[in-house]
């Protein structure tokens, strides 16, 4: 199998087995598709899996989904994730967005809507990796380039006192001449 010929994953997290189902089935030739049935293993297949997209259900059973955002949040700011509900209220879609979810969706959901906003989650998630990756990258790249400066600065400055000191040698010895 090539690069090229590995999938995406997306992450579902929901309590209720019919929409883990409908998710499997909807996204199966596209995607792999991970299922959890709450928060707790959904961490637990974020750790170990890496999905590029993460569809959670805020109302659940222990944890609800706000708190496995957070959860999620400090384990992974660049993976995208879709809440989905189906009590929608302005405020929990606030709490939502405030929480790092990228967006937010209404039970029963369309299909192709779904669709769409998963494959723009997992785009947003590639472009988040890729800008975490640079900037990591670049900051490597400024601590070895001011190192490097340093050891210049240091090289320079011995220079600059060896020939002050064949200058200061160079004085006696013309008198002497």
């Amino acid at each position: 199998m090539t690069v090229k010929d590995v999938k995406n994953k997306i992450l579902v997290i929901d309590d209720e087995l019919g929409v883990r189902e409908s998710m499997r089935h909807l996204f199966k030739n596209e995607y792999e598709v991970l299922l959890a049935d709450s928060v707790d293993k959904g961490v637990d297949l974020l750790r170990r899996e890496k999905p590029d997209a993460i569809i959670m259900d805020i109302r659940m059973p222990e944890k609800n989904g706000i708190e496995g955002l957070r959860e999620i949040r400090a384990i992974d700011r660049q993976v995208a994730v879709v809440m989905l509900t189906g009590f929608g209220s302005l405020e929990t879609a606030q709490e939502a967005i405030r929480f790092g979810a990228n967006d937010y969706i209404k039970k029963p959901f369309e299909m192709h809507e779904m669709r769409r906003v998963v494959g723009q989650s997992i785009e947003q998630t590639a472009i988040a990796r890729k800008r975490f990756s640079t900037a990591s990258e670049l900051e490597a790249l400024n601590v070895q380039l001011q190192a490097e400066l340093r050891n210049k600065e240091h090289l320079a400055s011995l220079g600059q006192a060896s020939s002050e000191f064949v200058h200061d040698l160079r004085n006696p010895l013309t008198a002497i001449c």
